[in-house]
């Protein structure tokens, strides 16, 4: 039988050998595992099918499509009643992770929580995050595989500005990404890890597919990867990842006021122009559905980005898509 992957292996193999082989790996995780105990295939996929939808991927839901006997009930909200309760419930759970994480409180999670194990919350808010990741990374590198002709685009993705758009100083590097803990809502008094080991074969694939995008030895500059994860932590609002990234990119690049900049004053404040293509492009695959045109791509050529530069860029946007919807959903951070 010719799977989902087998159909969407062609935009993959753009990507570094690495990459694409982690993600490859992370798909079968996460929608064809071995054990299907705690979340049927099918409900996988008609999570990501929900998921596709929000995101106005039709490719993506149509291949989805061909694997269920439901989807037309899947693809519309008022059948949804034909579905049993628990789908129900958990669809509505992963469109809205899907959509906006931030919506995401500890009262829905206590809410599912009276009617789902822990393992089955996780596990369904995985293939959430996953299909978020998987919209974005085929789309961007479909546009980076044609971006046409034409002028590029002008800088436009808007980051919420802090303080330091009201005339305040800038805070330091220590001040702006303090260090951060993580509470889990699944796991009472539990860490992320712990939390994700409820669905260890997810949480395996998800780490090897993050380091190979992060850490691999990549055309993008790793420091520039971080840039990347942090703009696209900004826009979802995930706190706990902009203050590790943001340090992180500080310590890599060398470089004490970029990231602070853009934590604080936004975009239109980074003056490199090549730096500010990277922040714009990350924040437009953030958004759903996501903004990036082929305009966007010719921009990032124009400011001395290759081909493999902009790959690596729409893969750690894309993984930042996924981490940040569960770091958020499944739990909530705060100041060390």
């Amino acid at each position: 039988m010719t799977t989902v992957t087998d159909r969407a292996a062609g935009a993959l193999t753009v990507l570094r050998p690495d990459v694409r082989e982690a993600a490859g790996n992370a798909d079968a995780a996460v929608l064809r595992p071995d054990d299907q105990s705690q979340l049927d295939a099918a409900d996988r996929t008609r999570i990501a099918l929900r998921v596709a939808l929000v995101n106005d991927d039709s490719d993506y839901a149509d291949r989805l499509a061909a694997e269920l006997d439901d989807d037309e009930v899947v693809r519309d909200v008022d059948r949804w009643a034909e579905l049993p309760e628990a789908t129900q419930a958990l669809l509505a759970h992963c469109e809205q992770v899907a959509l906006d994480p931030a919506d995401v409180g500890a009262e829905e999670i206590a809410e599912l929580l009276q009617h789902f194990s822990p393992d089955q919350v996780v596990t369904a808010t995985q293939v959430a995050a996953y299909a978020s990741f998987r919209v974005r990374l085929e789309g961007g590198l479909r546009l980076a595989a044609d971006p046409g002709d034409g002028p590029a685009s002008q800088p436009g993705i808007t980051i919420e500005a802090g303080a330091a758009a009201d005339g305040h100083r800038l805070s330091t590097p220590g001040e702006a990404f303090p260090s951060m803990r993580w509470v889990s809502r699944v796991v009472p008094g539990g860490e992320f890890v712990e939390t994700l080991k409820l669905d260890a074969g997810v949480l395996s694939a998800q780490t090897l597919l993050r380091e190979a995008i992060m850490t691999g030895r990549g055309a993008l500059d790793r420091a520039d990867r971080e840039l990347a994860a942090l703009a696209t932590s900004l826009i979802n609002g995930c706190g706990y990842c902009t203050a590790v990234h943001g340090k992180r990119q500080v310590e890599l690049s060398g470089d004490p006021l970029t990231a602070v900049v853009l934590a604080e004053a936004g975009p239109a404040a980074i003056a490199d122009e090549r730096l500010r293509a990277v922040v714009d492009v990350a924040g437009a695959l953030t958004v759903t559905p996501a903004a990036l045109t082929a305009a966007d791509v010719r921009r990032l050529r124009s400011a001395g980005l290759d081909a493999d530069d902009v790959h690596d860029l729409v893969a750690v946007a894309s993984m930042f898509a996924w981490d940040n919807r569960l770091i958020m959903t499944l739990g909530n951070a705060v100041r060390a």
